[in-house]
């Protein structure tokens, strides 16, 4: 349970050269520093930042002294208003906003912002976003993704190709020197929404070490029951 009050701070997070803002809230607490890390808590498919468990994970991150920003996506949420609610008309644009986003925390969370710290947390899409877009975002210090999947091929929902080549982490992923320091991944043996082998094929494509890599034998897709261990292995990666 968090014990200390959590502060919600609403923003908005403009999309250069269109109409659309991102609905989004930045969390922290009384006892937070001036200049902290930033986690970015970005949402799986359909969920959006008030939704139980992405609140839940924005709080108790918070609760732990960080900055943690929360996002609607297109067509999800609070966002939705201005984009409709057809989400894979947005996929493209789903995964590059996040970049847009670090940029957007660069450039105007600065007085917050401690040493260029930006991480990325995320579960489902979220992780897969983690994985591609943030992968590719030197700006961004460290990538935790739960339960994500490896290749969108594999969906009951067929991607055009284009879309595939910008969403699934095989495309992206290479063996380099800090993906150790840098990624840390988990999954959960029962999720009945994305397979667990998924969690092996980006554990060697990415040459990750078995200290990188949690697993569950139960849990499911929401990591049930090991939600406060994650927080706690999280906090000691970040330490690294």
């Amino acid at each position: 349970m968090i014990e200390m009050n959590i502060i919600e701070e609403k923003i908005d997070i403009p999309i250069v050269g269109t109409k659309i803002n991102l609905k989004g809230s930045i969390y922290f607490s009384e006892q937070t520093l001036k200049k902290a890390p930033f986690i970015i808590n970005i949402a799986g498919l359909t969920a959006h930042r008030g939704k139980y468990l992405e609140k839940y994970f924005s709080e108790q991150f918070a609760s732990k002294g960080f900055y943690v920003l929360g996002y609607d996506h297109r067509a999800h949420g609070e966002t939705s208003k201005q984009t409709g609610t057809l989400w894979l008309k947005h996929i493209k644009e789903i995964f590059n906003d996040i970049n847009r986003v670090v940029t957007w925390i660069l450039e105007t969370q600065r007085e917050r912002l401690s040493n260029d710290r930006i991480i990325m947390f995320g579960r489902s899409l979220g992780g897969a976003m983690i994985l591609t877009k943030g992968y590719s975002d030197k700006r961004v210090d460290k990538l935790i993704a739960l339960c994500t999947r490896y290749d969108y091929h594999t969906t009951s929902v067929k991607f055009p190709e284009d879309v595939i080549s910008n969403i699934s982490p095989m495309n992206v992923i290479q063996k380099e020197t800090d993906n150790n320091s840098r990624i840390l991944i988990a999954h959960c043996k029962d999720d009945g929404f994305i397979p667990f082998e998924n969690l092996n094929q980006i554990k060697d494509h990415f040459g990750l070490s078995d200290n990188n890599v949690i697993k569950y034998d139960d849990g499911g897709h929401s990591f049930s029951g090991h939600r406060e261990e994650i927080i706690k292995l999280v906090i000691e990666f970040l330490k690294i």
